[in-house]
Parts: C-alpha cells; sequence; structure tokens
C-alpha cells in the first residue's frame, strides 16, 4: 500500500471540496438550501420552538440557549424539545451534506457519496414525516406565530468567488493540519501490526458481519479518523468490492465514531449546563445514538448481504 500517494490524494480530493463547499457558503447557496428546508420542520414544532431549526443552521448552542430559556420560564416542557431537535435534523442534514459531505467526498469516492448520503437523509425524512404528523396532532389547538423567515438570494460574482477560494484554501489548510498527524499515527498502527492485533480482538463480531481485513481496518480507523478511513474507501474500489459492502462498511465505521466519540466531543458541548441531565440524555440520544443505531443496523444488513 502506497501511503503517501493515499496521502497525496486524500488531500487534493479534500483541499477540491473545500473550495466548493466554501464557494457554496459565499454565495448564499447553503444558506438558500437550508432555509428552503426549515419551512418543513417548523410544520410539527411548537409555535415557541418555531426559530429553533433556522437558529440550527446558524449556531446550534444558540438554539438551545433559546429552548433552554423557555423551558426555565416554564412556557415550554421537554417534549416539545425534543420534537424541535427531531425535526431540526433534517434540514441540517440536507446543509451538511452539500455543505462538507459531497463537495468532500464526491471527488474522492464518487457515487458511493451520493448513494451514502441519500442513505443518510433517508432516515432523517423518516423521522421528519414522524415530527410532522406528532407534532400537528399535538399542537392542532395552538396558534402558530406568523414569524417570517428571511429571504437569501444567491449572489454569484468574482468578490464571492474570490472569497470562497481563498475561505476554502484557508480551511483546507486546516484541515491538513489536523489530518496529517492522525493520518501518520494510523500508519505508525498498520506498520507496527498495532491495528492487526485490534482486529484478532474484534475478529469474531467482524467475521459474522462479514468483514474482511480491509474493511475492518476501515471499520477500526474510522473510529479515530473517518477522514483517514476514507482513503481507504479508495482501495475498496480499486479492488472492486461490491459496492453493498462498501456502504455497510462506511456505516459501520460511522456508528462506532458516533458511539465511542462523536456524542461526547461534538454534540455534548451544545447541551452541557442548558438543561437538566435527563433531558440531556434525550437529546444527545435522538441525535446521536438514535442515528447511529440506524447506521449500525444498515451497516450490519449491508456487509452480510
Amino acid at each position: 500500500m502506497d501511503f503517501f500517494k493515499l496521502y497525496l490524494m486524500i488531500i487534493s480530493s479534500i483541499t477540491f471540496g473545500y473550495l466548493i463547499a466554501a464557494i457554496s457558503v459565499e454565495t448564499g447557496f447553503i444558506n438558500w438550501l437550508g432555509l428552503k428546508t426549515v419551512k418543513f420542520s417548523k410544520l410539527g414544532i411548537h409555535p415557541l420552538l418555531s426559530p429553533i431549526p433556522v437558529l440550527y443552521l446558524v449556531s446550534p448552542r444558540a438554539a438551545h440557549l433559546h429552548a433552554s430559556e423557555l423551558l426555565k420560564k416554564g412556557k415550554i416542557k421537554p417534549k416539545d424539545i425534543y420534537i424541535a431537535a427531531a425535526a431540526s435534523n433534517f434540514p441540517m442534514r440536507i446543509t451538511f451534506l452539500y455543505r462538507y459531505y459531497f463537495p468532500v467526498l464526491i471527488p474522492l469516492i464518487g457515487y458511493l457519496a451520493v448513494y451514502y448520503g441519500l442513505l443518510r437523509l433517508a432516515f432523517d425524512t423518516i423521522i421528519l414525516i414522524a415530527v410532522l404528523i406528532i407534532g400537528k396532532r399535538l399542537y392542532k389547538n395552538t396558534k402558530h406565530s406568523d414569524e417570517k423567515i428571511e429571504k437569501v438570494n444567491i449572489i454569484f460574482n468574482f468578490q464571492t468567488l474570490k472569497k470562497g477560494v481563498i475561505n476554502g484554501i484557508k480551511e483546507s489548510l486546516k484541515f491538513i493540519v489536523k489530518f496529517s498527524p492522525l493520518f501518520i499515527f494510523i500508519i505508525y498502527l498498520i506498520s507496527k501490526g498495532i491495528m492487526a492485533k485490534m482486529l484478532t480482538v474484534m475478529s469474531p463480531v467482524l467475521k459474522w458481519i462479514g468483514l474482511d481485513d480491509l474493511e475492518a481496518t476501515y471499520v477500526a480507523t474510522a473510529a479515530i479518523s473517518p477522514p483517514v478511513a476514507y482513503g481507504l474507501i479508495k482501495i475498496m474500489l480499486a479492488k472492486h468490492y461490491p459496492t453493498t459492502k462498501i456502504l455497510g462498511t462506511m456505516f459501520l465505521g460511522n456508528a462506532i465514531f458516533t458511539f465511542l466519540r462523536a456524542w461526547w466531543a461534538y454534540v455534548l458541548p451544545y447541551y452541557y449546563g442548558l438543561y437538566p441531565l435527563n433531558v440531556t440524555f434525550m437529546l444527545i440520544s435522538i441525535q446521536s445514538f438514535m442515528p447511529a443505531t440506524y447506521n449500525l443496523l444498515m451497516g450490519i444488513l449491508l456487509s452480510r448481504i
């Protein structure tokens, strides 16, 4: 395995992706897309929490600060927050896919990124439908505000293009600084046989799921650094792995990463100090553990086909 070639391939693909993502942000396309999806989420949530989906696109922490104040004043109940949080996942997923995921991964792994993104979106769509049904029943006698969402126009000119390119380069450099040490660490684990020992311990479970050594290495790597793991997908494609097997491996890697790291490193800070522990746990379950369980089940299903 030519690790240096793999490193350059990942860096070049993701740098290109960051450029596309930054240009999309500066032209206003991302905000325009996010606000288009927000209107669907607002249909099934408590009227006082109607700003939550919009705030989520700007700052999840600000969204929960707003919700926690309403909860402390007794104007809403915890279940209202749970429904609003679940409804916000859909516009957040759309925004994430177009701002980070598709621009970065399509240049790297092609059509697989689209398949994977759409399968992830399918779960959020099901949750959104459930929220709309439940919310309409709960709030059918509650008056909704006539708050208007600010209109966002897409502006594509030299200035937005220039700013997007500059920001894209800055973001890619930040990524390289964080990514490179992790890549070296993973290569060290592989070259010293430490990764192989980890896989030996996990072997019974991985064999039951149907993963070979390369797929198992992806899952173990994704638990530490998903961007490093994405490079292994390129190797699977070169070896003509079935699409379902690769997708299953990606779902399993994402699930393991969420269960081991993402929930406390990226989600918990949004809620910490704002809510009682029981509310915090429920929100983490809704926005981390529930999607991770879906990813785990999808991973097992696709890997065993």
